[in-house]
């Protein structure tokens, strides 16, 4: 049974935070700083108004006001203070967590009229691309931040996301191979790979990149998933769905886990099961439901050639 095509997968962009330069005001860097602690606590919403009056107070000094929204006309900005422009970077990140692509791009071309030479920009703006299919314009932007940085190893990871997506698996393996030798210990790249290879049918190697991404992190849910995956094209479905119980322990909004485990729970003929893990994962993520239906279908159709 040749199944592999009708699974989910999911892609693990890297991102990173933009460092702000020169002499910015104090009042500046300190919501620069304090939106990088919202961050790293995972709050997103916090961090957005922190770079906000950042923005703001870089943009146009003496100004303390803070809970401003929306991007300032560049035309009225008294000084461009590269702050302004990590700012922004850093904001369209933000955006891009909270699904706001729009927002993630107009950030980023914010920041790019102050620094035309933030490669992270470039990055931010590519994913959002991507996550928007416009695949096109996603390669353009990493390969401007490439040509800016050729040693940016989440350039080369994020780039060879989009390859991916395309279904340019030599051209994608061939980004993961250079992010890794950038950055040995760079975990998305490994799993990326890992997912390219399976798309080229190579599942031995498939395996070995989750395989080794898990020695750099034991508690890695999309390896688990991954590995799930390849169990699954496999036909080894017991194991796949032990790695599929795993990864949504360690990551319950992995929407993408509860899809896959609800397609194996079809073909085992568990559809109670598997309709509440359908269910948990289009709450989870809306954007499943595009080609959901058919791929339900497509394993219905396998479970009656079984029998």
């Amino acid at each position: 049974m040749q199944c592999h095509r009708i699974y989910f997968i999911a892609l693990v962009l890297c991102m990173l935070a933009s460092s702000a330069e020169g002499q910015s005001p104090p009042a500046a860097v300190d919501a620069y700083n304090r939106a990088a602690s919202y961050y790293k606590k995972g709050d997103i919403d916090g961090a957005i108004a922190e770079l906000t009056q950042a923005i703001e107070i870089s943009s146009h000094p003496g100004s303390t006001r803070s809970g401003a929204a929306g991007a300032f006309n560049l035309n009225k900005i008294k000084i461009l203070d590269p702050l302004t422009a990590a700012a922004y970077s850093n904001r369209g990140m933000m955006r891009f967590h909270k699904r706001d692509f729009d927002g993630a791009i107009d950030d980023c071309t914010l920041a790019l009229k102050i620094n035309p030479r933030l490669a992270e920009a470039y990055i931010y703006r590519g994913i959002s691309h991507s996550a928007k299919k416009d695949f096109d314009a996603a390669l353009s932007d990493l390969n401007r931040a490439l040509a800016i940085d050729s040693r940016n190893a989440e350039a080369h990871n994020n780039r060879g996301v989009t390859y991916t997506e395309k279904g340019d698996y030599n051209k994608a393996i061939a980004d993961f191979d250079q992010a890794i030798k950038l950055k040995h210990r760079l975990i998305e790249a490994y799993c990326n790979r890992g997912f390219a290879l399976r798309g080229k049918g190579d599942l031995d190697g498939s395996l070995r990149d989750f395989d080794y991404a898990l020695t750099i992190n034991p508690r890695l849910a999309m390896a688990y998933f991954g590995r799930g995956v390849v169990l699954s094209d496999l036909e080894d479905l017991e194991r796949a769905i032990i790695e599929y119980n795993r990864a949504i322990e360690l990551d319950p909004e992995l929407a993408v886990a509860y899809a896959n485990r609800g397609l194996v729970l079809i073909l085992q003929g568990k559809d109670l099961q598997a309709e509440q893990d359908l269910s948990r994962a289009l709450a989870l993520e809306p954007s499943l439901k595009f080609d959901f239906d058919q791929k339900i279908e497509l394993v219905k159709q396998l479970r009656r050639k079984r029998h």
